[in-house]
């Protein structure tokens, strides 16, 4: 990390289990290909329910293959957030992200990581989330909550231009709010 301070903004966030659930749900519009390929479980369900219109009577089994079609998504992505923070120990505790020329700095626990700048293509924020992109789909996801300094998001956009795709990012939040906490 060669940047002095001035240059460096930081937050400490630790996403509980259902943040990264709602992230998850997120970032799947990123993964369109991957989006499709998962839309045949919820339309085969919808055709089930639908089919009644062709003169056809649904039985417990239908109904029940269609409720599972429905929540098909749902359930594989749960499990995913589930089984990652069980087993993966680079994902406990609060995780410090740092900022600056260099890139992004992930310490933690069991983790010490520098991400470059030419390896994050891309920033966007949500109402509730900061996705740095490091791959088409992948991101790492840091809360909104997390983020209590109302000038981090002018410090973040400074220090990445030029370097990689800031979207447009609108803290939502006021600083009597970021006060409060």
């Amino acid at each position: 990390m060669s940047s002095t301070a001035s240059h460096r903004v930081s937050v400490v966030a630790d996403a509980t289990f259902w943040e990264l659930y709602i992230a998850s749900i997120l970032l799947l519009r990123y993964r369109w290909r991957f989006l499709l390929v998962l839309s045949v479980f919820p339309l085969a369900g919808l055709f089930l329910l639908l089919t009644p219109l062709m003169g056809y009577r649904l039985s417990i089994i239908e109904i029940s293959l269609a409720f599972v079609g429905f929540l098909y998504i749902p359930f594989i992505i749960a499990l995913s957030v589930w089984l990652t923070r069980r087993r993966n120990k680079l994902t406990h505790g609060p995780l410090t992200y740092f900022f600056d020329a260099d890139g992004m700095h992930t310490t933690g626990a069991a983790l010490e990581q520098t991400i470059r700048w030419m390896a994050i293509p891309r920033i966007r924020c949500t109402r509730k989330f900061l996705f740095i992109f490091i791959g088409t789909g992948r991101a790492y996801c840091i809360p909104q909550r997390a983020i209590t300094d109302p000038e981090f998001f002018n410090g973040l956009k400074n220090i990445a231009a030029g370097k990689t795709d800031f979207g447009p990012c609108v803290e939502h939040r006021t600083i009597s709010e970021v006060s409060a906490n």
